[in-house]
This record gives C-alpha cells, structure tokens and sequence, in this order.
C-alpha cells in the first residue's frame, strides 16, 4: 500500500466486515480518486473478511471519477456474490446514487451495491 494515500481511507474489523471510510469531503480530484481506490482495493485483498461496508459519513461530494472507484473496487472483489454495503450517505449522494442505478430501494431491482442509513444497520444488514 502506497503511504502516500494511507491517511484518505480508514479501516476497521468488525466481526468479520470490513468496514472503510473515505476520510476526504470531496471525492472530485482525480487522483484522490484513484488513490482512494487503490487504498480500498488493497485492505480488501489483504484484511480477510466476510463483508464490505463503505462509510461515507465524511464524503459530501463524488465525481464521475468517484464512482468509477467505487465500481472498480466492486470488481475487484474475488467473491462476485459479496455484498458492497453503503451507509450514512448524504441525501444528495443517496439521490445521485440512485440516478446512476448504483443503488435501490426496490429489492427486485439489482444494483451493484447497497445501501442503509447507519453504521450498525451495515453491519447487521451484512449478514442477512
């Protein structure tokens, strides 16, 4: 892992889920973007876990770029059926998400990730 980039995401173990949280406000500079990626990428392939939760509590903006992130690091995952769970994102994140299909409220419809609204629900949501 780059040092470099060890300070834009931050990452946690709880029983088994991987939790990680972008630490920038912005998510619009390409190469924040894509260090962001290779940092989640890599606690990804080297912490073993059974599920991934994306905290996005201190992100308030993402770019196009931002969301190639996030769906590169979805193809990254070696098991292609693990869950990829967002919570506490902003309403205007939750909206844009939703426009780009990345997540829904309807069961019915797949989407690449998930979402819930706090932490603790990601965590038990992780499991169900």
């Amino acid at each position: 892992m780059n040092d470099a980039t060890s300070d834009l995401v931050q990452h946690d173990l709880a029983n088994d889920v991987l939790v990680l949280t972008p630490k920038v406000d912005q998510m619009r500079d390409t190469d924040v973007c894509y260090s962001i990626h290779d940092e989640m990428t890599d606690y990804v392939q080297q912490i073993e876990h059974r599920r991934v939760v994306i905290d996005m509590q201190k992100v308030n903006f993402v770019s196009s770029t931002g969301i190639l992130a996030f769906l590169n690091l979805r193809r990254a995952l070696s098991e292609t059926d693990e869950k990829v769970i967002f919570c506490n994102l902003s309403s205007a994140l939750a909206g844009m998400f939703k426009i780009c299909k990345l997540i829904s409220e309807n069961p019915d419809d797949p989407t690449p990730f998930s979402s819930v609204d706090t932490l603790e629900s990601a965590l038990t949501a992780s499991f169900s």
